[in-house]
């Protein structure tokens, strides 16, 4: 009988620990959504930013870490409302250990394809 009460009264204590113990899980941050969706659209749009610096300068290098997206605009107008122009500049480099080789700016064309309409620098 002692046993019983004994481990009856342990159930209780450590189930009403962990009671106390858990919490809820912290939402994300409006900040670590931004860079959640940021880090995604420069991630969809790299095949096609690899392919236009490869085309215009095969020996230099890029990455996303410093990718800065310079704008972003929805163009209205025509069959669907998810158009989008997007402004990307990626800073090249030729080499790990060398500087940069200066900022390179991308214009896209965001529809139901990306398309390249400028590079810049």
């Amino acid at each position: 009988m002692k046993r019983f009460i004994v481990a009856t009264a342990l159930v209780l204590c450590l189930t009403g620990r962990m009671a106390t113990c858990t919490e809820a899980a912290p939402k994300p941050s409006i900040t670590q959504k931004h860079t959640d969706f940021y880090d995604a659209f420069l991630m969809l749009l790299n095949p096609h930013a690899e392919k236009a610096i490869r085309t215009k300068y095969p020996d230099r290098s890029y990455s996303l870490w410093n990718a800065n997206i310079l704008s972003l605009k929805r163009v209205s107008g025509g069959f669907s409302n998810y158009d989008f122009v997007v402004k990307v500049k990626y800073h090249t480099f030729t080499g790990p250990h060398n500087p940069p080789e200066g900022p390179l700016v991308i214009t896209f064309s965001v529809s139901n394809e990306v398309k390249i309409l400028k590079v810049e620098g």
